[in-house]
């Protein structure tokens, strides 16, 4: 029988160690490339969203930060303040804070901005006194207990104010905008208070006696936004301009107590991260799934006969005129049943196979091989030979062995 495989299906070679191996097309490499193309489209988008989602709790975004160039940031404070001639530090953790200070204790501003309330009253307390000028941005109250005790909160002050008080920084800046929070202060204690009335102030200085410490209600007053607002830069710079150096510590949650026990908190951002990642998964999960399912059994409209089968495949083949995938084809049935009845196993190599015929029927190794393995057929009757010797080896086999 002479038969010839279609020029659509790989080739198919014998590798170094009898294996065979099919040379894949170009089109089948691209498809099952797809998948992977797809893989890397999603992490990039994983990435992407990270960084989107994780941007807000970076140093460079966070507010009142003194790198951050947005509306809620204090960079243009900052650089108008080192431009002046003052030092400033931007530490992102206590031990940083503290380390900053201490260089230079009686010449330094240490400013305090604790948006979150990260700081416990063990942290806060390590504060107390450590520089000669500390200013405390909007408060909460473990703060002011632990750093100004004789300083309470009173309520919302006006959003514009005057000074209405002797503390020079707060005179020459006349008006401010963007004050938020009021306080008032213990009767019988050294103090400055300005912008307010009625005992509510969004400015306290209490005078401690070794140090100052400075309440200020309102962060936004120092934001980009606002710093030219009134008299606001006038004011600010007066307030932070009083030493040559300014530690402007805004607390991470690294210095949080669960961080300090060894255990950090995962970011806000972490949750929509896993929930973005559970929808991609699912999408893929449809993408990738919609085609299994269960098997479907069709009735055939007809029987085909193996024979007609055979014969129809042969025709195709010998159409094609490719001798060399023909001989690769009957070669592998050959291998798989020469295997079988030398009872090696499925996973049996070329050599294996070709040892245990030449033991059972005494042919040479070399001859076998150039059947099974390296000869080409050159012609439609080297085809038919080839066949017709492989058919006879099988036969020759067999009575080799099977039992007498």
């Amino acid at each position: 029988m002479t038969a010839v495989a279609t020029q659509t299906e790989p080739r198919r070679e014998v590798g170094p160690e009898g294996n065979e191996v099919a040379t894949p097309r170009v089109r089948g490499a691209a498809r099952r490339l797809v998948f992977w193309i797809a893989i890397g489209v999603i992490v990039v988008l994983l990435v992407g969203s990270v960084i989107i989602l994780g941007g807000g709790q970076s140093a460079s975004t966070a507010r009142l930060s003194g790198t951050n160039p947005k509306p809620t940031g204090a960079k243009a404070l900052i650089q108008v303040l080192r431009q002046d001639g003052v030092q400033v530090s931007t530490p992102r953790s206590l031990t940083k804070a503290m380390k900053d200070v201490s260089a230079e204790p009686t010449s330094t501003t240490l400013v305090l901005y604790d948006r979150s309330g990260i700081l416990d009253s063990p942290s806060l307390g390590q504060l107390d006194n450590l520089a000669s000028d500390l200013v405390l941005i909007e408060p909460d109250f473990d703060a002011l207990q632990a750093l100004a005790p004789s300083v309470r909160a009173a309520g919302f002050a006006s959003s514009i104010a005057t000074a209405n008080c002797s503390y020079q920084p707060a005179v020459r800046a006349g008006t401010v905008a963007g004050l938020g929070r009021a306080y008032r202060v213990d009767s019988g204690v050294d103090a400055t208070h300005c912008f307010g009335s009625d005992g509510a102030y969004s400015f306290v200085r209490v005078d401690t006696g070794n140090s100052h410490v400075s309440v200020l209600g309102s962060a936004t007053m120092l934001d980009n936004a606002s710093i030219l607002r009134g008299g606001n830069a006038a004011f600010a710079l007066g307030l932070f301009g009083a030493t040559k150096h300014v530690v402007w510590y805004l607390p991470s949650f690294e210095d949080s107590a669960t961080a300090a026990d060894g255990v950090i908190p995962n970011p806000a951002w972490v949750g929509l991260l896993i929930a973005l990642a559970v929808m991609v998964g699912l999408a893929a999960a449809f993408w990738r799934g919609r085609r299994l399912g269960p098997i479907v059994v069709e009735r055939m409209p007809v029987i085909v006969r193996s024979n007609e089968t055979v014969e129809g495949r042969a025709r195709l083949y010998q159409k094609a005129n490719a001798r060399l995938h023909t001989i690769d084809a009957l070669r592998m049935g050959t291998l798989s049943r020469l295997a079988t009845t030398c009872g090696l196993s499925r996973r049996a190599s070329i050599e294996e196979i070709l040892g245990a015929v030449a033991s059972a029927t005494g042919a040479g190794i070399g001859d076998l091989r150039a059947l099974l393995v390296d000869d080409v057929p050159r012609s439609d009757a080297d085809l038919v030979r080839m066949s017709d010797a492989m058919l006879e080896l099988e036969t020759r086999s067999a009575k080799s062995t099977r039992p007498s």
